[in-house]
């Protein structure tokens, strides 16, 4: 019988790992985010197995362990040389993975007198995660949405006012295109002026990225459960890197050395082409500085369709472990990655989301290499694809965004000034 985990699993503390110091905002004006001291003790390598408070975990066993599925139809569809597995994490009221951190994050908050949380969205799951999560324990929600998602799905913000939360169109930026950047700068900026309230982190902090090895310490006991003992290749997206942290890092536990594969958009291309510098997550600068694969927080690249990977930098535990050799990435095209999920969808009758499908996609690429032979591949089926319908229709339309990959040029001009980590 799969158990669900009493404890979050933290990498750094296992692998002896240190990140690179912070530096400060050096910004007035602004208040920067202040977080509860024990999420502050999850981002540090203090122990291995952090004990998940009980109100979590309770919420937890409401909706896991999630299954993990084998593909066998989407197998003989591409000729896979190995089996493929998802782990389904759309089965809970937030329909992701993110749901995972909400609630700590929302009970650490909550426990430090906190009265409302705010947040912003990009695609609409972490909001959803965090008004479902502050509504659980009695929080107020306030969540920046980036324009283009709030006009162009209503169902998810219709979900987050159910649950509770005050829904915001962001501000759209003059002149060029609106990101989650220009959402989280507006969601700290605004959050001094609310009494009470905190700035809530999506993926960008370690503890972010522990709160979700739920999800790999339950597919190691699934995939021994079926047998398989050979190193697994492991897939998900890179966004925050929740959902692939989650899947993945608990395989490293104990000098374990599967593959881990980040897929980005090859129009955000964070690791594949940016550099490892200290860079802010927002453009006020009101966050501190931290070493990460950074595209400069000045980047807005084209408007893709999955809006949670449209973002100029990958969180520092992921850049770290990237830079140590421990994570491999991968960058792709729209199109051939909205072909691959369309395929798991008449094979396998699962529609993903726009983020999603690059999961999907990679993990169709690594089962048919002959280098994988023997080791099942896995990725992470973070959310589904139901609000993502104006993204579907967009690729049956062939308005998708191809061959918008950044130049060298731009690349260049955005981290100018950006001091390197060494």
């Amino acid at each position: 019988m799969i158990e669900v985990p009493a404890h979050w699993y933290n990498v750094l503390a296992d692998r002896r790992i240190e990140l690179s110091k912070e530096r400060s905002a050096g910004m007035t004006g602004t208040r920067p985010p202040q977080v509860p001291k024990s999420l502050v003790r999850q981002s540090m390598p203090l122990r291995t197995w952090d004990p998940i408070p009980e109100p979590v975990l309770a919420a937890y066993r409401e909706w896991r362990p999630t299954p993990l599925r084998r593909a066998h139809n989407l197998e003989r569809a591409i000729g896979a040389k190995t089996p493929i597995y998802y782990k389904y994490e759309a089965g809970n009221v937030a329909g992701s993975h993110k749901y995972l951190t909400a609630l700590a994050q929302a009970y650490y908050y909550s426990r430090a007198g906190v009265e409302t949380l705010v947040t912003s969205t990009a695609a609409g799951q972490w909001g959803t995660a965090v008004a479902a999560a502050a509504q659980r324990f009695g929080l107020r929600c306030r969540i920046y949405m980036v324009p283009r998602s709030y006009d162009r799905k209503p169902g998810r913000r219709t979900v987050m006012e159910l649950l509770g939360a005050e829904v915001i169109r962001a501000n759209a930026s003059q002149g060029r295109r609106t990101s989650l950047v220009d959402a989280m700068t507006e969601a700290v900026s605004t959050t001094a002026s609310i009494p009470g309230s905190r700035w809530i982190l999506g993926g960008s902090e370690p503890f972010a990225i522990l709160h979700c090895t739920v999800i790999g310490l339950e597919t190691k006991q699934q995939l021994a459960e079926q047998g398989e003992t050979a190193a697994p290749v492991l897939v998900g997206y890179l966004g925050g890197a929740k959902n692939i942290g989650g899947l993945g890092l608990p395989f490293l536990q104990n000098g374990g050395e599967p593959r881990i594969v980040l897929v980005e958009s090859s129009s955000y291309p964070v690791l594949t082409r940016g550099m490892f510098a200290f860079d802010s997550t927002d453009e006020t600068g009101a966050s501190p500085q931290a070493g990460m694969f950074t595209l400069g927080s000045r980047f807005r690249g084209a408007p893709i369709q999955a809006e949670g990977i449209r973002y100029h930098a990958a969180p520092k535990l992921a850049s770290e472990l990237y830079r140590r050799g421990l994570l491999a990435a991968v960058a792709h095209d729209e199109r051939p990655v909205f072909d691959s999920a369309r395929k798991l969808l008449t094979t396998e009758g699962i529609l993903v989301s726009a983020e999603a499908a690059y999961a999907v996609h990679e993990a169709c690429r690594q089962a048919c290499d002959s280098v994988n032979a023997g080791r099942p591949v896995v990725f992470c089926l973070t959310d589904h694809g139901s609000y993502d319908t104006d993204a579907w229709r967009a690729y049956l339309d062939d308005e998708l965004h191809t061959d918008a990959a950044p130049t060298d040029e731009e690349i260049t001009a955005m981290t100018a000034g950006l001091t390197p980590v060494h």
